[in-house]
């Protein structure tokens, strides 16, 4: 899944003009590093499986953020009705499911965001980081 930030977005490309990919790359892998803590840090935990999966990866000139477990994205903006509106897997209003001999009729899980707002409320601290690679 790939998100844009309003204000971010072209960071990237006006970084490439005046710096090596060498200095691009450990930029993102700071910047990285910045969401994937504040991620982790505000991930909710049942199990805990989903917020020791969240990754930070340089490939290239960008960065991929988020979770290796895939549920990550039903946490993230929910399931069904109660779920996020701008999301596809939230158009259901409800089901049912069998489990343990009983039924059951849910119609979703409200969102629990912890990756948008871990990119979103740390934009001057991502911002921070480049210059710091930059001014090295």
């Amino acid at each position: 899944m790939n998100f844009s930030i309003e204000g971010i977005d072209n960071v990237v490309d006006k970084l490439t003009q005046y710096a090596s990919g060498d200095k691009i790359q450990r930029g993102l892998a700071m910047a990285g590093e910045v969401v994937r803590a504040h991620a982790v840090a505000n991930c909710p935990v049942a199990t805990g499986r989903l917020k020791g999966s969240i990754v930070s990866q340089v490939d290239g000139d960008s960065v991929a953020i988020g979770p290796t477990a895939d549920y990550g994205i039903y946490v993230e903006f929910g399931t069904g009705s109660r779920g996020d509106k701008s999301v596809s897997h939230t158009s259901k209003r409800h089901w049912t499911y069998y489990s343990g001999g009983r039924f059951y009729t849910t119609s979703g899980q409200a969102p629990q965001p912890f990756l948008v707002p871990a990119l979103k409320n740390n934009i001057s601290e991502i911002i921070a980081k480049f210059k710091e690679v930059y001014n090295s």
